[in-house]
């Protein structure tokens, strides 16, 4: 009993130190650059892996917190953070949401790669499989219950991969993937268009 007892503890600490190990690699992969821009194309799957759709679209980030994600097609939508705040915009129904950004973080986990506070890592397992970095809630309750990161062979961003908690999975290609990108603060903020909704949770 004792013997199995000593194996037990033996593999949980060498898979502790592996899950901490991971998400320091990840960490210095997403620390080595302070802003990023890049055109992406996603296809989604439903609950069994069917092709549900494609969109495309760009996204820029910028330490620490700030994050732009458009989609242009086949419906446009804007989420902007400016470090503190996270705007959701959807023109088709003319309405702008507006959260906290720990808040939205639940929801639209990306905002981590942007992220500078190295708490928010806490809430999350991070490992490796093969070639990819799989980020996995702590909370069963988030939206987003999984996604992974791969990398070129120069540490940028290449594919990634979101898996909510209902099974819909979201896959994402990048491509113009620049990690010098010229970009000015009027990127990150966002002014609501006369006339839309506006729906302020802060």
């Amino acid at each position: 009993m004792k013997k199995v007892a000593a194996l037990g503890i033996l593999l949980w600490s060498v898979s502790a130190v592996a899950l901490a190990d991971a998400r320091s690699e990840l960490q210095q992969k997403l620390a080595s650059f302070d802003r990023f821009s890049a055109d992406f194309s996603q296809q989604v799957f439903d609950e069994q892996g069917e092709p549900m759709q494609n969109a495309k679209g760009t996204m820029q980030l910028a330490r620490p917190d700030r994050f732009r994600w458009h989609t242009v097609s086949p419906d446009e939508s804007v989420i902007v953070s400016d470090g503190n705040s996270v705007w959701m915009y959807d023109p088709f129904v003319e309405q702008v949401s507006i959260a906290p950004l720990e808040q939205a973080i639940q929801n639209t986990p990306f905002l981590l790669i942007a992220g500078g506070d190295g708490k928010r890592w806490q809430q999350y397992e991070v490992s490796r499989k093969g070639d990819a970095y799989v980020v996995t809630s702590k909370d069963p309750g988030e939206l987003i219950s999984q996604f992974s990161l791969r990398f070129d062979n120069r540490n940028r961003i290449q594919r990634f991969t979101v898996l909510e908690s209902g099974g819909q999975r979201s896959e994402f290609t990048l491509s113009k993937v620049n990690t010098t990108p010229k970009s000015s603060n009027s990127t990150f903020t966002f002014l609501p268009p006369a006339g839309v909704m506006i729906d302020d949770q802060r």
